[in-house]
């Protein structure tokens, strides 16, 4: 599994890249800013994109979702609990509205593209609907905005919810080994074990 990161916007969300290096199979997850940089990189890698991954419904997270879906045509997810979000500049605090999803996912459901297989992990607190998305074999965990090095999501937005946020990471994320590296959707990776260490809000 290939992981591209590109960091766009005017705060820097993580958006990722993730593909089947023989199949060219890829999803792209979170495509907060900048469709020309992400639709580069995929003509660039002659990628196909099968889907595109939200794990939330805040604007730095998918502002650039209808630009990427209307070039590859590639079908967009995100929970159940977060899908108003996309049409609703209210609640996802931007100044677009996005066309609604074409999957809502639900906690456990299995998204395949190429060799791979994510699980949908749902973790609220965040916003309602906030999900992480693990690859179990290759140990890779993308947190959005659930669990970020070193600290957890804000809770004063719209859905958010502090006890929730703490029950995922420590309860929900349990799943999830300490030998996994987990792609946030701000700042630097880090690693489950490193996060079980350090991290107050997971210990």
């Amino acid at each position: 599994m290939k992981v591209k990161t590109l960091s766009v916007g005017t705060i820097q969300a993580n958006c990722y890249i993730v593909y089947d290096e023989n199949t060219k199979e890829t999803i792209v997850i979170d495509p907060g800013d900048e469709s020309d940089l992400i639709l580069k990189v995929i003509a660039h890698e002659n990628l196909d994109i099968k889907y595109i991954l939200l794990t939330h419904g805040h604007y730095d997270h998918i502002d650039a979702v209808d630009d990427i879906r209307a070039v590859t045509k590639a079908s967009v997810m995100i929970h159940v609990d977060d899908h108003e979000m996309l049409t609703d500049t209210k609640k996802n605090m931007g100044s677009r509205s996005i066309k609604p999803a074409d999957v809502l996912l639900r906690n456990g459901d299995i998204i395949n593209f190429g060799a791979y297989q994510l699980q949908v992990i749902y973790t609220p607190g965040h916003t309602k609907g906030s999900c992480c998305y693990y690859e179990l074999n290759e140990k890779i965990c993308f947190s959005g905005d659930t669990l970020f090095k070193g600290t957890v999501g804000r809770t004063d937005l719209y859905g958010g919810d502090y006890s929730a946020i703490l029950e995922s990471v420590r309860k929900r994320l349990s799943i999830v080994d300490d030998d996994t590296v987990v792609y946030p959707g701000h700042g630097p990776e880090t690693t489950m074990a490193y996060e079980r260490k350090v991290n107050p809000y997971v210990r």
